[in-house]
């Protein structure tokens, strides 16, 4: 099974639409089983979609012309001559114009779709609501379930997001998969060389990092430079985004994709991750 994850920064970019067509053309061309993104904005006020082609749900909000994953689905339809199955769950209202989120695309059905609100207790006016969105691939995938997130930031003016949205991911996921192997995908913004924070709680609990058992490994940071919320970065490189598994999976590729230094060719502010996982 091959697996992108990549923190999209919709609608952010500059050049966006050539860099949703890169986007699609690789996905295409690699031949790529499931991408989970994050950061999958619409503007709030766009027209409306109607039923898209192989939407299978997650969404309170409607879904708009504009969706960033919409748009990647329909390119990637006219590389192919046919669109993903796709998912797209909305998080929160971003820089007062946008409809920000997070998007599964799968290359065959899905046997179920489910959104999880990691922050009950926010609505959905307020940035601090994360949510993921979980897709139980079918049975040529083992029953697999492959979860798109985008968690806070360990501690933000003095209030600890991560631990309360990671326990009630955690705790909602294995509860939907029922034994069944997880990837958790997306960006954590939990680096992992900082200890005693978000990367040493999600392995304490028993997720496996990717990175650490994959055969081959190219790259390690996602982010090499300051980005939104990273601001005073120093070192410029961090490994923020990342996948997780369930249990120990025979990982024989773990690859950083799309260089993120330069706004102008990159395709994001982060990189992504190219999975190849034999299951």
């Amino acid at each position: 099974m091959k697996l992108l994850t990549l923190n999209v920064h919709s609608w952010l970019e500059i050049h966006q639409i050539p860099k949703i067509y890169e986007l699609a053309h690789f996905i295409v061309s690699e031949s790529v089983d499931v991408v989970a993104l994050q950061e999958v904005n619409q503007f709030r006020h766009s027209p409306l979609a109607g039923e898209p082609q192989r939407f299978l749900g997650g969404n309170e909000q409607p879904i708009r012309q504009d969706n960033f994953a919409l748009i990647l689905n329909q390119f990637i339809a006219e590389l192919t001559g046919h669109s993903y199955y796709w998912g797209w769950a909305e998080a929160h209202i971003g820089f007062d114009r946008y409809d920000e989120g997070v998007a599964v695309l799968a290359k065959r059905p899905v046997a179920r779709i489910e959104m999880v609100n990691l922050a009950p207790s926010y609505s959905y006016t307020d940035v601090p609501r994360r949510v993921a969105l979980a897709v139980q691939l079918g049975e040529e995938h083992q029953g697999v379930w492959v979860v798109s997130t985008h968690m806070s930031w360990w501690q933000r003016e003095g209030v600890r997001y991560f631990e309360k949205e990671f326990r009630q991911l955690d705790a909602q996921i294995h509860q939907l998969a029922c034994g069944a192997p997880i990837l958790l995908a997306g960006d954590f913004n939990s680096p992992a060389e900082v200890r005693g924070e978000g990367y040493d709680l999600i392995t304490s609990m028993g997720w496996i990092d990717t990175f650490t058992t994959a055969q081959k490994v190219t790259g390690e940071a996602t982010v090499h430079k300051p980005i939104a919320g990273w601001d005073a970065l120093v070192a410029a490189q961090q490994r923020i985004d990342f996948v997780f598994s369930s249990t120990d999976l025979n990982v024989a590729e773990h690859s950083v994709i799309f260089p993120d230094n330069d706004p102008t060719v990159a395709i994001s502010d982060h990189s992504g991750l190219y999975l190849d996982i034999n299951l």
